[in-house]
């Protein structure tokens, strides 16, 4: 499961323990792209944490990650696109964010999954609809998604 694959997180040197905070904050410098997977999944809503913050913070971390080994041909540029369309939604949850931030990873993954896979692309309509319902008046928004429920 998920648990197993962020590792220990919470050990003892000695007898100083060095805590959940500790681990996680390694995790986020240091972990695997399965670690960060793993972290960000948890601490987003749909596993039950609902930490906005850490689950930002790991899509970050895990979206260099994503750009690192694709520029090392490890991964592809969809699996990349898929993690910047993540961020978004992680950026969208994070209040602080602001939202030039979310607009641009969802943008990039709009343009970057048309260029990729074409415009009709289950992945270009899904991010063409997240641009849409953040940017768009109600009229505007409607017509959109009108359009973009012809083209799924």
């Amino acid at each position: 499961g998920l648990f197993t694959k962020l590792g220990d997180i919470g050990t003892l040197k000695g007898k100083v323990p060095t805590g959940v905070t500790a681990g996680i904050l390694r995790l986020l410098r240091y972990g695997s792209r399965a670690q960060l997977e793993a972290l960000a999944e948890l601490a987003g809503k749909e596993e039950g944490f609902d930490d906005a913050g850490l689950t930002l913070e790991a899509r970050k971390r895990l979206q260099r990650v994503l750009e690192k080994a694709h520029k090392a041909g490890k991964v592809t540029e969809e699996e990349v696109l898929d993690g910047v369309l993540q961020l978004g939604v992680a950026h969208m949850w994070f209040e602080e964010s602001t939202e030039d931030e979310m607009l641009d990873c969802f943008e990039r993954a709009k343009e970057e999954f048309v260029r990729l896979l074409g415009e009709d692309s289950a992945k270009a309509v899904n991010a063409a609809y997240k641009v849409a319902w953040q940017t768009l008046r109600v009229d505007e928004r409607i017509t959109e998604f009108r359009r973009l429920w012809e083209m799924a």
